[in-house]
């Protein structure tokens, strides 16, 4: 069974990367385990703030606790579902009763715009509430999945795969959503996906059009679709979280946060900061707890 808790490294965010690790070769990049298992093995603090390059499924199944993501602290208690994706900052509460299920990006099975773009989409937070009669559901598919684990043939990894990508699509579909018809064309999700590659290096939605080979007006169509902002508002708010990261974890200045971000003045950082934030670069240093 694979180890999705080694790799660990400090990043250039001053946050610990930690990357998902097959110490026993080369397998699907999938594990189940409880929080007991994920408390033995870990190296660093469950409580400090840290990023995995893998997501994080959290079933809770009896108890209180909180979890924050990104600047946010999430209340958690029975029958929710926690989902972090790579690249989120996290910090862990008090353990609680539940599994959880860790994979990254390749493992689930090639599916439709609709697992794309929940595989990537932030914007409706991390904590799903389905109802006690789909958390069971939700929580069976889950044991089959730590079944399959015990057999480790090619035809169980595949089996593990379509189940994976099953449960993910049934946990969308339960939680309240807006109402939006969806990335049925896969727009949405590859745009997401250029802007998380080269935010900091262009700002500009006509870029990634260009990349992509579609127009300014349809990725801005496909976006507001999915997600309910505009390409314009996507590629800000990404460009936002990761100034806010870098304010909180590092000790760079904020002129020096708005260069790594591709801002060519420090007076356009501050003021795009300001605008997005209500706050000043400084000012938002003042509100966090260090």
């Amino acid at each position: 069974m694979t180890n999705g808790l080694g790799m660990v490294a400090i990043g250039r965010d001053g946050v610990r990367h930690v990357g998902f690790n097959a110490p026993g070769g080369p397998g699907l990049e999938l594990e189940v385990m409880d929080r007991t298992e994920l408390d033995r093995r870990v190296r660093h603090g469950l409580g400090q703030p840290h990023r995995t390059g893998f997501h994080r499924l959290m079933l809770v199944d009896a108890g209180q606790t909180w979890h924050e993501v990104d600047f946010v602290e999430h209340r958690l208690d029975e029958g929710t579902v926690l989902w972090v994706r790579p690249g989120q900052v996290q910090r862990f509460g008090p353990p609680v009763d539940g599994e959880l299920v860790l994979f990254t990006n390749e493992v689930p099975a090639p599916s439709s715009g609709e697992l794309a773009l929940l595989l990537g989409d932030i914007r409706r937070g991390p904590v799903w509430h389905p109802g006690s009669d789909a958390y069971v559901g939700i929580r069976e598919m889950v044991r089959q999945l730590r079944l399959e684990a015990g057999s480790p043939t090619s035809s169980a990894d595949e089996a593990r795969r379509h189940l994976l990508s099953v449960l993910l699509l049934r946990i969308g579909r339960t939680a309240p959503t807006v109402s939006a018809p969806g990335d049925p064309d896969g727009i949405a999700a590859r745009f997401a996906a250029e802007v998380e590659r080269d935010f900091a290096r262009t700002h500009r939605v006509a870029d990634y059009a260009d990349r992509l080979g579609y127009s300014v007006r349809t990725l801005t169509r496909a976006s507001s679709a999915a997600t309910g902002l505009s390409a314009r508002e996507v590629v800000d708010a990404r460009i936002t979280l990761e100034a806010k990261r870098l304010l909180a974890y590092t000790d760079l200045a904020a002129a020096a946060v708005g260069s790594r971000l591709g801002f060519s003045e420090p007076t356009n950082f501050g003021k795009f900061f300001l605008r997005r934030t209500g706050l000043t670069p400084a000012a938002f240093r003042r509100t966090l707890v260090r």
